[in-house]
């Protein structure tokens, strides 16, 4: 795997394996993420970049445009576009946006082929993806399997983007997709996600909502399916397993970084959550590829 780009703004991947190999239905050409605050602009026409020959890309944060043959849509967070990648389109950052974040892959393969298809026509070219519906969930879990290096052959890869074209199907099916969740627990979520080191308890978290704990704990299980606590949790774990793949830090060092202050009590919680200790799990990471529910 050749690593493209790698700065603060723009880390990208793109996989090119010696070996030959079979025809596959599917495969990932590249995936990145990106922020960018000038100098952004892609016409599918004239590109002179390499991709796969179909392109998904989801916004983050900030905003940009796209034109799609004569249409021109906002891309605001929770949009994304689904577009071959020599297409009549154009994508550009606005002279009144600030900045543009965005998670893109690009595939190739006949698979890749039929699924645009399905979904230009169920969704067409530019659609709305819940933060946590499940195929950005998973686009999320490719793009840290790239960046642990994890991926180490062209099956593998294609085993990792099968995946995510079925959850497209079933997102345009209705599958997958959470409901729309009242605003406190979408402010609750982005606070966990942002002060999962720091945050001590439901107490706190309440106060910054301005919500009592009690039903902010009924709320928040009954919209998400999990409580406030387990949700914290598997972010903590979540992290855990990122610094544990791409750092060489100690497990002390680790375990502060995603908010226990007592590193066994932090093994404990991670064995009793992915079966194995956290020094046997970065000996022999390879082995387990985990999708967080």
């Amino acid at each position: 795997m050749d690593v493209a780009n790698q700065t603060d703004q723009l880390k990208s991947f793109i996989f090119r394996f010696q070996e030959p190999v079979v025809p596959l239905a599917v495969s990932v050409h590249s995936i990145g993420w990106e922020t960018r605050s000038s100098d952004y602009s892609y016409m599918g026409l004239t590109r002179e970049d390499t991709g796969g020959a179909f392109l998904f890309q989801y916004t983050v944060s900030g905003f940009a445009e796209i034109r799609i043959r004569d249409r021109t849509y906002r891309l605001e967070p929770g949009k994304a576009f689904f577009v071959p990648f020599a297409g009549d389109y154009h994508y550009y950052l606005p002279q009144e946006s600030d900045h543009y974040e965005c998670l893109f892959v690009s595939f190739d393969g006949p698979e890749a082929e039929k699924c645009w298809s399905y979904v230009d026509q169920t969704l067409g070219p530019v659609a709305a993806f819940p933060e946590h519906s499940q195929p950005i969930r998973y686009l999320r879990h490719m793009y840290q399997e790239a960046k642990a290096k994890a991926v180490t052959d062209a099956y593998k890869l294609s085993m990792l983007a099968y995946p995510f074209l079925m959850d497209l199907y079933r997102f345009c099916k209705g599958h997958g997709t959470p409901g729309v969740w009242p605003d406190i627990v979408t402010k609750a979520v982005r606070l966990l996600d942002e002060r999962y080191r720091d945050l001590q308890n439901l107490d706190e978290l309440a106060d910054a909502l301005g919500i009592s704990k009690y039903y902010f704990i009924k709320l928040f299980r009954r919209t998400v399916g999990k409580t406030p606590i387990e949700y914290l949790s598997r972010k903590r774990m979540e992290k855990a397993v990122e610094l544990l793949r791409q750092t060489d830090r100690s497990l002390d060092d680790i375990a502060q970084q995603v908010g226990y202050m007592n590193v066994n009590y932090f093994s404990k919680v991670f064995r009793k959550y992915f079966g194995v200790p956290p020094g046997q799990f970065r000996k022999k990471y390879d082995r387990y590829d985990f999708m967080f529910d």
